[in-house]
């Protein structure tokens, strides 16, 4: 009978087969990073700013261009065709401060879709730290189920030795098979967990559909917060660029009613003619000015004036409720990922980081006769549940790690 050596390689060998996966490239957590802000997303968000601002420069622009009109024709009179032509040039001219109305507006848009594009950049980076960090959770997860079913394998292999040397019990044979299947159904599930994570970070940096990344790196221990509550508030609502969007869609509302208020006022336009005529005596030259403007007795564009005063109000309820959200959302994360810090800092690293070892020195007491099978049994779901929750604390911390960035508006350190 082969002894448990043997059977521990084989069984390394049978979980490296049913492990086995497509050709993958690993990615550092830098290069995700400077990928993240390459993604679609953050190329519309620039997009939308780049029309925002030639938007802005046409803005600027007078509304009206030159107008060029020509009249020919031939006018009857007693008895005779003669001959008339009249051309003229005409320029309306905007009043009541339109263009530059109409400007501040388009410049407050480019400030909103600056804002936007500036929300995308970082949401695109910290989703994507955020993405790589929990793979790299569930990276460790699967080492931990791998080690735990190698484990398994090994005590049902000197179990069944231990029976055959009439030492053992069919029940104990019975327990550590059971284990073996369980142990495989752990690590199975740790590998769909895993291929999910993976595919959640792919999807974070904007890789391509048939593009396989696995995280390469360790996990970096839970740093603490450089800020105390009320300046981690102070620093939220200075750099959220959500609030630097919602105070720009504010600046658009009151440049816009700035613009209809000057629509009320009616243009002005300006002309220059020369007429000639045909007489059977003698032909005449006319040179004509003309001014005309609208008189505002009916339409002083009451209605668009009073619609803009209340997207004034509106956007102000916006700008003031986005920052209560802010606030609120500051101090929930600066108080949620105190705490989940500290439930990592529970766990010792010497027992929770070195579970393969642990596992080897439980068996080895086990072989030696220095504690019987149930013991054993009972020490080794210990180790693994204590592995398990630290893994769930450090993943409880990097989402807390990250709703605390993204309250604060900041980027990945």
């Amino acid at each position: 009978m082969h002894g448990p050596r043997f059977v521990r390689a084989v069984a390394g060998a049978l979980v490296g087969l049913t492990t086995a996966v497509a050709h993958a490239d690993t990615i550092t957590l830098e290069e995700a990073l400077r990928r993240a802000v390459e993604r679609p997303t953050v190329a519309l968000a620039a997009a939308d700013t780049e029309a925002a601002q030639n938007d802005a420069n046409g803005a600027r622009l007078p509304a009206y261009n030159p107008e060029l009109g020509i009249a020919i024709g031939p006018a009857r009179g007693g008895g005779a065709t003669l001959f008339d032509f009249e051309v003229s040039l005409s320029q309306t001219i905007e009043r009541g401060g339109k263009r530059a109305a109409r400007a501040d507006a388009a410049d407050a848009r480019v400030r909103v879709a600056a804002a936007a594009h500036d929300l995308e950049t970082t949401l695109a980076r910290l989703e994507a730290w955020r993405a790589f960090e929990l793979a790299l959770v569930q990276r460790d997860r699967v080492e931990a189920a791998k080690e735990a079913e190698q484990a398994a394998a090994d005590v049902a292999a000197a179990t069944e030795q231990t029976q055959a040397a009439g030492k053992g019990t069919q029940l104990e044979v019975n327990l550590t098979t059971s284990e073996v299947g369980r142990s495989k159904h752990d690590r199975l599930d740790a590998e769909s967990a895993y291929e999910a994570a993976i595919a959640e970070l792919a999807s974070a940096i904007g890789a391509g559909a048939d593009e396989r990344i696995e995280p390469t790196g360790d996990l970096a221990a839970p740093a603490e917060l450089p800020w105390n509550e009320d300046d981690f508030v102070a620093l939220a609502l200075k750099n959220r660029p959500e609030l630097a969007g919602t105070r720009a869609e504010v600046d658009v509302a009151h440049a816009e009613a700035r613009a209809e208020d000057a629509e009320a006022a009616p243009d002005l336009t300006l002309g220059l003619s020369y007429g000639f005529s045909q007489d059977p005596d003698i032909d005449t030259h006319a040179i004509l000015l003309s001014a005309s403007i609208a008189l505002p007795v009916r339409n002083r564009n009451q209605g668009r004036r009073r619609a803009a005063r209340v997207r004034i109000h509106r956007a102000e309820i916006d700008d003031a409720w986005a920052r209560a959200e802010v606030e609120r959302e500051a101090r929930l994360a600066h108080q949620a990922y105190s705490r989940a810090r500290e439930a990592v800092a529970g766990f010792d690293q010497d027992v929770t980081g070195q579970l393969d070892e642990n596992l080897e020195l439980a068996r080895q007491s086990f072989d030696r006769g220095k504690i019987d099978y149930f013991a054993f049994s009972q020490a080794r779901r210990d180790l693994i549940a204590g592995e398990r929750d630290y893994l769930d604390a450090v993943e409880e911390a990097v989402e807390a790690r990250y709703a605390v960035l993204r309250a604060a508006g900041d980027d990945v350190p």
